[in-house]
């Protein structure tokens, strides 16, 4: 009887203990094995797409000689993941999506394109996809070679043309079945998403039908883009198209490129966590962009996201930050009329700006201390002379004020800047309407005041101006 007593004590606890070591386990929403052949180091590093970078989800250490597992209780957010080894930092791809995400991956370190799995359907499909995809792009460019190198001696194959056709024509009918087969998975979504526009005959002339054809691109150009995917901002594929889209195939003014932005924006209303990354990035794309006149593109952002909420996850001292640096650039954007400033004369003579009559206004904010300033005044002065007879008046505003603002009349002397209208104020009155952080600041307007050109190099003045006068001048043609 003692002994049925114990035999039943310990068969209780190991039922005990087999119950205890099951809600531990289920516990786990992922759970990933490693087992990687001729890896030494102990550390294996998991990564994650997220946009245009390559995040650190977590660093894993080995449990045997080339075995790591990746697991955690919280589901991993769908997508394109990274296991890089070091110290080489050679990686491998793999895939974590719905209900996919607790399997083994087995591949040697110096093999990282031939990978298995073991319960991973979405891997499979995706590496299998991948192999399909490489035998026939192996087969194809040794062809597209020898049809290229024909070409520049002005000869043709077209047995060799049919061929890479019929290769096409497999390609596509087995990623459309493959869509088809495998509606709604991430590699079926990564096929469609890559689908290119199939722009159709025009007829006319040339230039007509390269305007029609880039039109009908660019409208069709995410036709295949599902925007609700959830895994969508996690993939190494999709910034690369947006950013084509907005750099590429948009004009670079800030017009169209606020128009291409509020579009992207718009398609990603459903999908916050890649609505979140993309106002963000454009956000800081165009606070920081060196091209002349993309900080419109930033208070567009700024009025129409940030301002009104869109943003939440914006810290409120950063979003301040971000409508303060907006209303500071607001008044001084290229095609606004500059604000109607009054600066003073050394004899305290009002210089009213939108009372100077000139067809054209180069005005300038220098300050006598500055290093630049001094730079780009010799520029200033040459181009302010050259352009005098066409049109050109040029004020200046010296940008010390209080008990520095007698400074301004001294350098005026120093550097020789006699002949042009020089100003200032003492009591700096221009800055409730004008806000800017460095000098010179140099602005070109024209007759209305508005502003045509700014924050361009001294030594640009010359060219600048020169395309504003032709430019004018084939206007008053067409008139």
């Amino acid at each position: 009887m003692k002994v049925y007593k114990n035999v039943l004590s310990v068969l209780f606890c190991f039922i005990f203990s087999l119950f205890a070591y099951q809600p531990l386990r289920a516990q786990e929403a992922y759970h990933i094995n490693f087992k990687i052949d001729d890896y030494a180091n102990d550390t294996l590093i998991i990564g994650f797409y997220y946009g245009e970078k390559q995040l650190v989800k977590d660093t894993v250490y080995a449990t045997k000689k080339g075995e790591f597992t990746f697991k955690g209780t919280e589901k991993l957010d769908d997508g394109m993941y990274i296991a890089l080894m070091k110290p080489e930092n050679t990686f491998v791809q793999f895939i974590v999506f719905g209900e996919d995400n607790k399997f083994d991956i087995k591949f040697n370190k110096a093999e990282t394109a031939k990978l298995s799995f073991k319960n991973s359907p979405e891997n499979k499909r995706f590496y299998d996809y991948m192999d399909y995809i490489k035998e026939k792009r192996d087969m194809a460019t040794p062809m597209r070679d020898s049809l290229t190198k024909l070409k520049e001696k002005g000869k043709d194959d077209p047995s060799l043309q049919s061929k890479l056709d019929k290769i096409d024509v497999e390609v596509k009918a087995y990623q459309e079945k493959f869509i088809k087969d495998y509606n709604g998975s991430y590699t079926a979504n990564l096929i469609e998403s890559n689908f290119d526009v199939v722009v159709p005959e025009y007829e006319g002339p040339e230039e007509e039908v390269q305007l029609k054809r880039y039109r009908y691109y660019k409208q069709h150009y995410f036709d295949y883009m599902d925007w609700n995917f959830p895994a969508l901002i996690r993939t190494p594929y999709v910034h690369q198209k947006i950013d084509y889209y907005v750099k590429k195939l948009t004009v670079q003014s800030p017009d169209s490129l606020i128009i291409s932005v509020r579009d992207v924006l718009k398609k990603l209303e459903n999908n916050p966590d890649a609505e979140k990354y993309y106002l963000s990035h454009f956000l800081n794309e165009f606070a920081n962009s060196k091209i002349i006149g993309m900080d419109k593109v930033f208070v567009y952002l700024a009025d129409n996201y940030y301002a009104k909420g869109k943003a939440t996850w914006v810290k409120e001292e950063n979003l301040k930050k971000i409508l303060d640096s907006a209303n500071d650039l607001r008044n001084i954007l290229i095609g606004e009329i500059f604000p109607n400033i009054t600066t003073f004369k050394e004899d305290n003579t009002a210089v009213v700006l939108h009372n100077v009559k000139s067809k054209y206004t180069l005005l300038v904010f220098w300050a006598p201390d500055c290093g630049h300033c001094k730079k780009s005044m010799p520029d200033i002065l040459k181009y302010a002379e050259e352009f005098k007879s066409q049109g050109l008046t040029t004020i200046t505003v010296c940008t010390k004020g209080g008990d520095k603002a007698n400074t301004c009349w001294e350098g005026v002397k120093e550097k020789q800047m006699e002949a042009l209208i020089n100003t200032g104020d003492q009591y700096q009155r221009y800055r409730q309407l004008v806000h800017f952080q460095t000098t010179p600041k140099m602005f070109i307007l024209d007759e209305k005041k508005e502003i045509l050109f700014k924050d361009l190099p001294a030594e640009e003045i010359g060219n600048v101006m020169k395309e504003i006068i032709k430019m004018d001048a084939e206007k008053g043609k067409k008139s």
